[in-house]
């Protein structure tokens, strides 16, 4: 089915005509025409109104839902570009087409990278700021901020890239109560969070009704993903590292996350669940912002052992100790739910190609990708 047929059929069953569906998006009769006899591919901005209208997603009405499947391609390729280790099947790729032929080349998993930023910082005071900028007020709208310890943050401001869309994302790396802190505070359009109630079991539920409760702030939750929390260790864990219980081992040093992550409170919980007393460990209060980081230390040689994702220490060729299955998910306030940024945001992770994406690089199960979690308040 073209996209023209497929707005046709969604327009039609929903008993609207032309002037209808284009009045309601906000575009002249003419071209939703255009874009239904196939003479016209409308940009971001208009297919995500239309879709919004027609109550369906941008994937299925544009395109996207028949390349559902992974494809397998022929790329041209050298011997000499690997890494250290030697071809491995599941090292990354940046493909391309340079000289009239598709080109595979090694693509590093995480790195350091110069971030353009939106601004720069002149003079602040008393909550207010002067800033200078080159970004229209159309693209300072168009930005979604969203909080969180999540790596995969890069791969959705890819995906919106990829897809032209108007949205850019930008990740601004934190805690899981302190990305609930600063939604609290207005700051972002949606915070990450995998902390778990240590009473029941449950994820996420009771620090966000804790959070927003008495402020009598709507919020909704969005499911992201499931991932594999656990000890990332040297490659082939030479130290023969088996689980919390040998963190006390003379001469062993960790690398922790900071108060509030739920990486944290996962090793707290378990050194007292064991009887393990903090200050008898190594590298205790050393403290880092995000699980790349700790995976960074690891692979350095900074430390020897330290909680983070699958994904994170899988990117620095890390062993990995798998300890608990997390659930990590979205809050977004009632406010934001119909903004801009947060539409293109939750169009994508209703999209089945981007949650085969995040479930093929990052190894998180994305089964429930976008499913409404909770409404709170």
């Amino acid at each position: 089915m073209t996209t023209g047929e497929a707005i046709r059929r969604a327009r039609s069953s929903r008993g609207l005509t032309q002037i209808d569906l284009a009045a309601r998006a906000g575009i002249s009769r003419q071209a939703l025409g255009a874009i239904e006899s196939g003479s016209y591919q409308p940009g971001v901005s208009v297919a995500l109104s239309l879709a919004r209208e027609l109550g369906e997603t941008v994937e299925n009405l544009f395109g996207g839902a028949a390349d559902d499947t992974l494809r397998h391609i022929a790329a041209s390729w050298r011997d000499d570009d690997l890494s250290a280790s030697g071809p491995n099947p599941r090292t990354r790729v940046a493909l391309g087409r340079v000289g009239g032929k598709i080109v595979a080349v090694t693509q590093a998993a995480a790195r350091l990278t110069l971030v353009a930023g939106g601004g720069m910082l002149e003079h602040a005071a008393h909550r207010r700021a002067e800033v200078t900028t080159f970004l229209s007020r159309d693209e300072i709208d168009a930005t979604l901020l969203i909080a969180g310890c999540d790596p995969a943050v890069a791969i959705l401001a890819d995906w919106l890239a990829r897809a032209r869309s108007p949205v850019a994302a930008i990740s601004l790396n934190c805690s899981s109560k302190r990305a609930l802190a600063t939604l609290l505070a207005g700051r972002v359009h949606a915070a990450g969070v995998h902390l778990r109630d240590a009473r029941n079991g449950e994820y996420n539920l009771s620090p966000v009704r804790h959070a927003f409760g008495k402020r009598h702030a709507a919020v909704t939750l969005i499911h992201f993903g499931q991932w594999e929390l656990g000890l990332a260790t040297a490659a082939n864990n030479p130290l023969k590292i088996g689980g919390f219980g040998d963190l006390e081992r003379p001469r062993l040093r960790i690398v922790n996350r900071e108060l509030g992550s739920g990486a944290r409170a996962a090793l707290d919980e378990d050194l007292t669940r064991l009887g393990l007393k903090a200050n008898r460990i190594a590298g205790y209060r050393d403290e880092l912002g995000g699980h790349l980081e700790v995976a960074t230390a690891i692979a350095s040689g900074q430390a020897d052992v330290g909680v983070t994702i699958r994904v994170a220490a899988q990117a620095y060729g890390l062993d990995f100790i798998p300890t608990r299955v997390e659930r990590y998910d979205l809050v977004i306030p009632a406010t934001e739910m119909d903004s801009a940024p947060v539409v293109a945001m939750l169009d994508a992770l209703n999209s089945r190609r981007f949650a085969r994406e995040v479930s093929q690089l990052c190894g998180y199960d994305t089964t429930q990708m976008g499913q409404v979690v909770a409404r709170i308040n």
